[in-house]
């Protein structure tokens, strides 16, 4: 009999600098930091809403990236216009490269400052 999963927690990704990174989550995507405790290495917790998490974890260097950034690993937030995000994106000089959801939706790909990937989505609903 198979485990049972209750819900997603969260996603974590590696960066080199906590900082650089933080500035990018929370300038870039408006996310708001939440309180970590001390695990004895820098890193910071970010609210995604429903309960749902991102965990930046600092390393000394980056493992590889996969390209395209849609077969990396990443993780996937929902927005309500594609093309506006798209929009606000390219005004901040953050590079954007596309997909299609299986359903037709419409999918950015963009990378953070250590090349985590970023998947955004219009949702079909």
């Amino acid at each position: 009999m198979p485990i049972t999963i209750a819900g997603f927690h969260h996603a974590g990704f590696l960066v080199t600098d906590v900082e650089r990174a933080s500035a990018f989550y929370e300038n870039v995507l408006g996310l708001q930091a939440l309180p970590r405790p001390d695990f004895g290495f820098a890193g910071r917790w970010y609210d995604l809403g429903n309960g749902q998490q991102l965990h930046l974890m600092s390393v000394a260097e980056m493992p590889g990236h996969a390209e395209p950034p849609r077969h990396d690993r990443h993780i996937a937030l929902d927005v309500p216009d594609a093309v506006a995000t798209e929009e606000q994106l390219r005004a901040l000089g953050i590079e954007v490269t596309y997909g299609s959801g299986r359903a037709g939706n419409p999918q950015l790909f963009i990378r953070d400052p250590d090349g985590n990937t970023i998947e955004l989505r219009q949702g079909i609903r």
